[in-house]
């Protein structure tokens, strides 16, 4: 084991390409289970800030934008459609997660192993977007940690609501195993 290598021994061994898969659908299965058990009301009810569908909807769109421009090597994060339908109604929410994550599994991981991509998107609102070289990995990374944030801002606004979780809905793979230890 290298010294940057900080898996224990006990851990699962899976070939990177299959640890990102699993980190998303550790993410994709989260996003389902909150659909499960959400009324339409709450799904949809933006009373004080983004709603649960908003942050749901944000996610499943950032997927969709890495899936589309994959086969190209250009994600354009800024092209998410913003389907309104998806933040508001759980069912249009339900198919497109399951076709996200249909696709992630499907996708041929060991072909697109260190594939460069070129990814833009908006990090200032007064200025063009940023233009940044990124791997096929690095990007599946930033989804997971990307969406996790969203779910740890979903338990926020779904608890207060009477919704009950697992205690590591929204939380970080790394703090879930740091509160295992």
């Amino acid at each position: 084991m290298s010294e940057q290598d900080t898996r224990q021994p006990s851990d699962i061994a899976l070939p990177d390409a299959e640890q990102l898969r699993e980190g998303c659908h550790f993410c994709l299965d989260q996003c389902e289970q909150l659909l499960k058990v959400l009324s339409e009301e709450d799904y949809a009810n933006s009373a004080e800030m983004s709603s649960i569908g908003a942050h749901v909807r944000h996610i499943l769109e950032r997927f969709q934008c890495f899936l589309a421009g994959l086969n190209e090597g250009r994600i354009d994060y800024d092209a998410r459609k913003r389907d309104h339908s998806l933040e508001t109604n759980p069912e249009a929410a339900v198919f497109a997660l399951t076709t996200v994550s249909r696709r992630i599994e499907e996708l041929g991981l060991n072909e697109h192993a260190g594939q460069e991509l070129n990814i833009r998107e908006s990090v200032h609102p007064q200025l063009a977007p940023a233009l940044a070289s990124s791997s096929v990995e690095r990007e599946m990374v930033s989804l997971i940690s990307h969406s996790i944030h969203h779910l740890a801002i979903i338990a926020m606004l779904a608890r207060p609501l009477g919704y009950q979780f697992d205690s590591d809905f929204g939380k970080a793979p790394s703090t879930i195993i740091y509160e295992q230890s």
